[in-house]
């Protein structure tokens, strides 16, 4: 996420286009404070944005291994988050 933050900072002189931003992150935590750090640093970034809010958030938690999300019922809810981009 510092990566994009970083990269972006130079449009925040443009007329950017982005208006609704999206977070879906994963983690080997599933503490209900876990997705509220990454959210926070996110929100921070989007309020140099004016023009844009951050429209939804869906974290997975318990994701240790590669393929552990197979199966979890939180990638339908981020593929239904998707359709509504």
């Amino acid at each position: 996420m510092k990566t994009l933050i970083d990269r972006m900072n130079g449009m925040y002189e443009q007329d950017y286009q982005f208006r609704d931003v999206y977070m879906l992150s994963t983690a080997a935590e599933d503490e209900a404070e876990t997705p509220k750090r990454a959210e926070m640093g996110l929100t921070g970034w989007i309020e140099c944005y004016p023009k844009s809010r951050l429209a939804g958030t869906l974290f997975c938690g318990g994701v240790n291994e590669a393929r552990e999300i197979v199966g979890n019922s939180k990638l339908q809810k981020a593929f239904e988050l998707g359709e509504k981009v």
